[in-house]
């Protein structure tokens, strides 16, 4: 029986057909909701992961609020145009420095990230990380415990691992935050506020906190603590207080000059490294102790030949550029030249005579970078006199002394005429310094007539005698100081003309300081750095004549003391150098210095450093230099 395919069966075909397409629906369906699902999922976590990250911008935005001073959290985020307002990702405030003056009248400044230098080298074609820096430091210093330290060596070295809450700008002047992140100075001058940066450690790895910047302050300020020099230039402080874990304030008695720039010039040491009970546990600590938050740390110290400073692994700020500092001790001049030439220091400080004989030669010049210049920071050379001593008692006697020496004659002969005579105790490169201040005139007979009116007279030695005792005194001067020991060989030899005896006694340095401090000397020959303004009280006032105190010739005059005190807290730079110019007439005119000379700044560097012309008012800074990969020596 043949099977026919009839209604009924399509009929069935299209049931099944109908199934068929609903299953395939069905599953077209499913398979687009799916699809849908998994997308609509794709949006929901990418929409989750922005609100946390929203979140986690809120959250550092209302941590930097709650640690900021709270005078100024509605006040630190600055508008720019249009109304908007640029910030800094992750902090709630300017991306840009802010130096402005409040509505208050306070002065706040703030920088989102450490200053970079004005010259820094890092965004030139051939600028690279690497090599070592090798250079003279002269004498060994005697500790590098904080605070403690005698001596330009032990400074320089502290440079480099200790850190400043600000620091100043060589060209501009200004005051900017490093260890601090901002601050802000009270219009009358009597609080200074600092914020320290969220980030900054120590170089074993311990924060740095308002707890350090305290500590460090009390330190400072503790009369058991062998600072005598440095503490007196913070004897118009009161207090230094935490009001959180970044922040503290500066309390001043009465407003004082330059009490922005020592709170800026502190350096920050850390308590639980330094923490002490007694004040000689401090100061008798092992003398290589110096640990701080700067970009190297000492990594060894042998004692009369050299020190080493490394990179800090953990260093919080511009990655420094050279691998490691070396510091070698070489006394004498002459080595150091030869050291220099034979390229183990990779820069020097020549004497006078070695600049102008080097600086001659063809040879020489074309292989070597070379400098002369003169900056504010120059030092002064000066003999000081024992005032306490009768023979240098008197104002008379020491004016005589000084008409004896005829410091163009020092400047040409021994220094080949890279130096100034300098008249009073500031730099003649400062504003400070008084140029209405005449010099005393060299001249052998006028300074004859003044010792006979001081009482002077000749013996049957032929040595002057007052009150029965001859004019006879030892001058001190560093036995490393090769030119200096000319200088005074010339003294020597001038006084003698008139029937004074002196007895030149070249001294270790190190030695020669504990003398000065101790008082036991009765004359010496050193030189004092210079700034753009300094503070007298450390070296002139009355009061600094105690405890160490750098006024070691026990210089006192009533009206030097009253004319700096309202110097000090006279916030009007105008009227502020004239007070100055008065004290520098005063004490010039009273002699209690042989004021000699300001010397140039001179330097030789070897060829393959870049970038290390000197500039604006403190000159060279090795901080810029730096070797291109294919010249550097020390891999």
């Amino acid at each position: 029986m043949n099977n026919r395919f009839g209604v009924k069966d399509l009929f069935y075909v299209f049931l099944l057909l109908a199934l068929l397409g609903a299953v395939l629906l069905e599953v077209g369906q499913s398979a687009y909701q799916g699809r849908q699902i998994i997308a609509l999922q794709g949006d929901i976590q990418r929409l989750n992961d922005m609100q946390m990250r929203q979140l986690e911008v809120l959250k550092h935005i209302e941590n930097s609020l709650a640690v900021l001073p709270s005078h100024l959290r509605s006040t630190d985020v600055k508008p720019v145009r249009g109304g908007a307002v640029a910030t800094e990702a992750g902090s709630g405030q300017s991306a840009k420095p802010i130096r402005e003056t409040l509505p208050d009248g306070s002065r706040y400044v703030y920088y989102p990230r450490p200053p970079l230098s004005s010259h820094n080298p890092f965004s030139r074609s051939d600028y690279a990380q690497g090599d070592w820096l090798v250079l003279d430091l002269n004498e060994d210093p005697s500790t590098l415990v904080p605070y403690v330290p005698q001596g330009e060596g032990a400074y320089l070295v502290q440079g480099y691992v200790l850190e400043t809450l600000l620091i100043q700008s060589s060209v501009t002047l200004q005051w900017e935050p490093w260890l601090a992140q901002s601050y802000r100075v009270a219009k009358n001058g009597l609080k200074i506020w600092v914020t320290l940066r969220p980030n900054v450690m120590f170089s074993d790895g311990v924060p740095v906190t308002s707890k350090d910047v305290v500590f460090s302050f009390n330190t400072l300020m503790n009369p058991k603590i062998n600072d005598a020099p440095m503490r007196s230039s913070y004897t118009d402080f009161e207090s230094c207080k935490a009001i959180n874990s970044r922040e503290v304030v500066f309390t001043l008695h009465h407003p004082y000059f330059q009490a922005l720039a020592n709170v800026g010039a502190l350096q920050i040491v850390p308590e639980h490294i330094y923490k002490f009970k007694r004040a000689k546990d401090f100061n008798n600590q092992p003398p290589g102790r110096l640990i701080g938050s700067g970009p190297y740390v000492l990594q060894g110290w042998q004692r009369g030949q050299q020190l080493t400073l490394v990179r800090n692994p953990r260093y919080w700020g511009p990655a420094p550029t050279f691998n490691r500092v070396v510091y070698r001790f070489i006394e004498s001049p002459q080595a150091s030249m030869q050291d220099y030439l034979k390229g183990s220091l990779d820069a020097v400080s020549p004497r006078a005579a070695q600049y102008t004989r080097f600086t001659k030669d063809p040879q020489f010049v074309k292989h070597n970078i070379y400098y002369n210049y003169h900056t504010p920071s120059d030092g002064y050379l000066y003999i000081c006199w024992n005032l306490r001593l009768p023979m240098f008692h008197d104002r008379t006697t020491r004016t005589a002394l000084a008409m004896l020496v005829d410091r163009n004659a020092i400047i040409n002969s021994f220094l080949h005429g890279l130096a100034v005579p300098i008249n009073g105790p500031f730099s003649v490169f400062s504003p400070q310094n008084n140029k209405q201040v005449k010099p005393i005139a060299y001249s052998v007979a006028e300074a004859r007539a003044l010792l006979h009116k001081a009482g002077w007279v000749k013996n049957s030695d032929d040595i002057l005698e007052r009150g029965g005792k001859p004019f006879e005194f030892t001058l001190t001067i560093p036995s490393s100081a090769t030119t200096l020991a000319q200088i005074a060989g010339y003294i020597q030899h001038q006084y003698a003309r008139v029937g004074i005896r002196v007895n030149v006694s070249p001294m270790q340095f190190e030695v020669m300081l504990k003398r000065i401090d101790s008082r036991s000397f009765q004359s010496y020959c050193l030189a004092w750095t210079g700034s753009i303004e300094q503070d007298p009280y450390q070296i002139w006032d009355s009061a600094s004549i105690a405890d160490k105190g750098s006024n070691a010739g026990g210089y006192s005059n009533p009206e030097v003391d009253k004319l700096i005190a309202e110097a000090r807290s006279n916030l009007n730079t105008t009227s502020r150098m004239h007070q100055w110019h008065q004290i520098q007439a005063i004490i010039y005119h009273d002699q209690p210095y042989l004021f000699l000379f300001q010397q140039y700044d001179m330097m030789f560097i070897n060829h393959r450093f870049r970038n290390t012309k000197p500039y604006g008012y403190y000159g060279i800074n090795t901080g810029d230099w730096y070797v291109p990969l294919a010249l550097q020596k020390y891999h």
